[in-house]
Formats: structure tokens, sequence, C-alpha cells
């Protein structure tokens, strides 16, 4: 299908109407507003609504039109499981036609600045591009950068697969949501020169799912020459279903959803859908359940083993972890991971390390004086710093690689968050004195002082590729210094830190495959003593 073209040049300058900036895109003339000192525009579609008979199919072009849009408005969230999330606010207002663009720019003219371009976590299940803490506008103002944040199609209506029902016509079901961002970054690559951007300096960042993403986009051919350089924010592209997973998990939501033929899938409606998606979330599958495939098609071969061999688009990376990772869903889900009992950890990591699971175990307690710290700083190493550890031995051969460690801790009295997963994400955004903000990072007074530090470093690489600053250089990571910059109330380089831990899994690739990732999230989960 052609996308609709209009006569309208797509890089008009921008013009002000009574009460807004109007910009040319592709597809038709948008109005946007000023707000917080930049111009933004918000809910751009940059695809047509996926429903109907376009429901689990690639995203297709969206349908032009000539008459002024307003873009005041957030577009809807993509269907969605609604969590008691603190870092996810905004989603329960939710449709199919949610496939869409927001941009704040300091300007819409041809000044051709660095773009950012945002994907959201959650697990692959969850999130949006409504979030309050993605507002792009003091990231843009700040930077003299365009930020443009995307939204696509999660859970069974991104990553259900359907192609050994469906065959040809359904080959890409169980991966477009991935496409969703392919073709939001092609949006980018058409009209941001419109929004005072430069096509040709787009820097793809995320977080969690985000920044799984992220990595998977860079194996995948349809993104090739869409970005630049990439910020992977606590996630690596390592949770993804083989192709008989896959087919499994899909038998199991239909016959929970009482569909035998994709069409039946297609009428039913969005809580019928959600309905089914939280009694597949029950089954032994549980929330991995739905999530990128290895289909053959879309992505062909494993991320992490793609990036260790030098395949895929070779980038400058920033990659980084918190310090208290799982702390998060210790404190989302109330698991007691800090009295987990040593005999039982011992037991689960027998399933990973074998035979040195007492000297994994002493060697964590011989860095924290307190066993639950210890614990919590294992289990993050294992999910999510190893990984990145992997992802930025293998690009560093190639490509300028930074890495850091996030280590401010929250001073919330609402949940003992520490420096868990998500913590760097109101930093990043310069969202910090948002009320749902404070009740996860608490007010500590030299938070201000950590948003310059980190903003500026994100722009910095956003500009050149190089997240250095006046008075604090940040040296390149290898596997001979593995320099990383400790991102806290004090920010400084430290060369190799954990690295006696990390050192006790050095024979692991931590490459999704190896050790198996439902082994690692079970012992999360399993803190059972019976």
């Amino acid at each position: 299908m052609l996308c609709a073209r209009l006569s309208i040049p797509a890089f008009a300058a921008e013009s002000k109407g009574a009460d807004g900036v109007v910009v040319n895109t592709s597809s038709g003339p948008v109005k946007g507003e000023t707000e917080k000192g930049v111009f933004v525009f918000r809910g751009i579609r940059y695809a047509a609504a996926p429903v109907g008979s376009l429901r689990f199919r690639p995203p297709a072009p969206a349908i032009g039109w000539t008459e002024l849009r307003l873009a005041l408005d957030f577009a809807p969230a993509c269907p969605q499981l609604v969590d008691a999330d603190p870092t996810e606010n905004n989603n329960s207002v939710m449709a199919e036609d949610c496939l869409a663009v927001n941009v704040w720019t300091p300007r819409a003219d041809d000044k051709k600045r660095p773009v950012m371009v945002w994907i959201h976590g959650g697990g692959f299940v969850e999130g949006s591009a409504r979030n309050t803490w993605y507002d792009g506008a003091k990231l843009a103002g700040r930077g003299d950068v365009v930020v443009v944040t995307a939204q696509y199609r999660m859970g069974a209506w991104g990553f259900l697969d359907l192609s050994d029902m469906g065959g040809q016509d359904f080959g890409q079901s169980g991966n477009v949501g991935l496409l969703d961002q392919v073709a939001a970054l092609k949006w980018v690559r058409e009209n941001i020169a419109a929004f005072g951007g430069d096509p040709s300096n787009v820097t793809l960042f995320g977080q969690s799912a985000g920044a799984g993403s992220v990595g998977m986009l860079m194996v995948m051919p349809a993104a090739r020459g869409l970005f630049h350089k990439a910020i992977m924010e606590s996630g690596t592209p390592k949770e993804l279903n083989d192709k008989a997973t896959a087919a499994e998990v899909s038998r199991t939501y239909m016959k929970i959803a009482g569909a035998s033929k994709i069409e039946e899938l297609q009428k039913l409606t969005v809580a019928q859908m959600l309905d089914a998606e939280r009694k597949l979330f029950e089954t032994r599958f549980g929330y991995s359940a739905l999530r990128p495939v290895m289909d053959g098609t879309v992505l062909n071969e494993l991320p992490m083993r793609a990036i260790a061999k030098g395949h895929g688009t070779s980038l400058p990376i920033l990659i980084g972890t918190n310090l208290d990772e799982v702390r998060f869903w210790e404190a989302l889900y109330d698991v007691p991971l800090e009295q987990k009992p040593e005999s039982l950890l011992r037991k689960q990591l027998e399933g990973l390390a074998g035979s040195k699971a007492d000297e994994v175990i002493g060697t964590y307690r011989k860095a924290d004086e307190n066993y639950g710290e210890s614990v919590i700083h294992l289990l993050a190493d294992v999910l999510i710093r190893l990984p990145a550890i992997r992802f930025a031995e293998a690009n560093s051969q190639r490509q300028p690689t930074y890495m850091y460690l996030f280590t401010y801790r929250s001073t919330s009295t609402y949940q003992n968050y520490g420096s868990c997963h998500g913590m760097e994400l109101p930093f990043v955004f310069g969202v910090i004195d948002d009320q749902d903000v404070i009740v996860f990072t608490g007010r500590d007074t030299h938070r201000e002082a950590l948003v310059n530090q980190v903003q500026q470093a994100w722009v910095n690489f956003a500009r050149t590729g190089d997240p250095s600053r006046p008075g604090l250089a940040w040296p390149r990571y290898d596997e001979r210094t593995r320099a990383t910059m400790e991102l806290g109330l004090t920010s400084r380089i430290v060369n190799d830190p954990g690295s006696a831990e990390r050192k006790m899994w050095s024979d692991l690739p931590f490459d999704g495959v190896t050790p198996n990732m439902g082994k690692l999230w079970s012992i999360v989960w399993d803190n059972s003593t019976q």
C-alpha cells in the first residue's frame, strides 16, 4: 500500500498561527503549541490505525490529510493491562489508534539539531509515550535538540505470532511492535527536518524493554540507516521467544479467547483481547508470554549473538544500569528478596553457577556487609548488569562505547526503592519536581545537580557521540580498563566496578539463551521455602 502523498512540501518552515505554530508534514499540516519554552506537537499519527483487517499486520502508511490538524493532545496509549507501576501513569486512556509520535523542539526552523528518539519500556506489554515522565520539553530546551517519543503495539497486538496459522500474510505478526518502531523512525527521517531536526544525526534511546528494542533494531535489516547512535538504559536485546514457544503461546491465547481463526481474533473487542491476555499471564508463560519472536524474518539472528559477531549495524553506544535494579520488583510486587534464605539462593544458583554457587554467594557477601544488599546486587547483575557488560564488550571492539552505573538512591519514605530499575528516568527527562516522581525519587536537595549532569551527558552523546563534558572526561569502555561513569550525588570514573563479582560470571554469555532467562527470573519470583 502506498502512502497518500499531498502536494504540501514535507520540510516547510514553521508558520505562526493565531495561537500556535504550524508545520507541514508529509501527511499534512499540524499545529502545535508553546510550552515550557519549546514547541510541542502531540499525537501525530505515523501509521494508519491498526484495526480490523490491519490488526496483527505490519504498520500501514498513515492516511494523508489536507485540513490543518491540531497536535495538542497525546494519542491514546496502545491497549494494555494497566499495572500499579510507580513509573507509569496516564496509560488508562487507550485505543488501537495509538501509533503516534510526539515532538518537542526549540524551533521548527532549518537549524538541523540533533534528534533524540525515545522508545519506552514496559516489558513489551505496557507503557506509553503519554507518560508524563517522558515529557521532552526540558531535554529539548537544555540541549537545543529535537526530542521525539513514539508509541508501538504491545502484548497480543504487537507480539502474537500467528504465522503458523496465517502463513505469509501473518509471517511478521510476532514482531509488528518492532516494525511499528521502524515506521516511527521512517517518519522521523522523512519529517524531522521540518521540526528543526537533522535526519542524519538521530540518536535512539530507550529504557528496559525500550533499550532491548534499541538493540534489536540494531540487527534488523528493516531499521538499517534510520539511526546513528544509541543509548541503552537498563536493558539489552535478550528477552525473546523462539518460534516453538511463540507458537505455543499463540495457541494458548486463541484457546483462552475462544477463537479458532485469525479473522475471529480480529473481530474481538479490546476488552475481550485484554481479558484473554490477563488469563494468558496466569498460565505458566507468565508476563514473558508476549515479547519479540525469533521469526527468521524480522529477526533472523539472536541479537546478542549478532552483536558479538559484529553483525547488524555498528554504532556508538552509551549503555548502563542502576545499582539496585531488582528493588523495583521487590517494591512493586512485595517480593521479599532480601529475606531469601541463603540455602534457597544456593540451590537456585546451582542451576546457573554449578559447583561455584557457594563461591558466588561468598563473593557478593564480601562486597556487601548486609546479606540483603548482596542478594539485590547479585540478582541485578545476572538479570541486567552482566548482559549490558557483554553488549558493551562486543560493541567496544568496533565502535566508541561508553558505560555508566547509576548510583543515586531514592530518599522516598514510601518504599525502599534504592537505585532501582527506572530511577534514572526522571533525571534523563528532568521531571524531578513532578509529584508522582517525588514519591519515587524522594526530595534529596542534590537532585537538580544530578539532572544537569545526566542531561548534559545524554545531549553531548547525541550531538557528538561522546558524553564527556568540560571538567568531567568520560573514557571509552574497553575490556582492559572497563572505565565506567558512576552517576550519583557525586560522579566519577571507576575502572571495572564490581570487578570480583563480574569475574564470577566470566564463562557465561548472558545472551538470552545461556543462562536461560526463565531460570534467571525464577530466582526473583520463587522465594518459597517449601
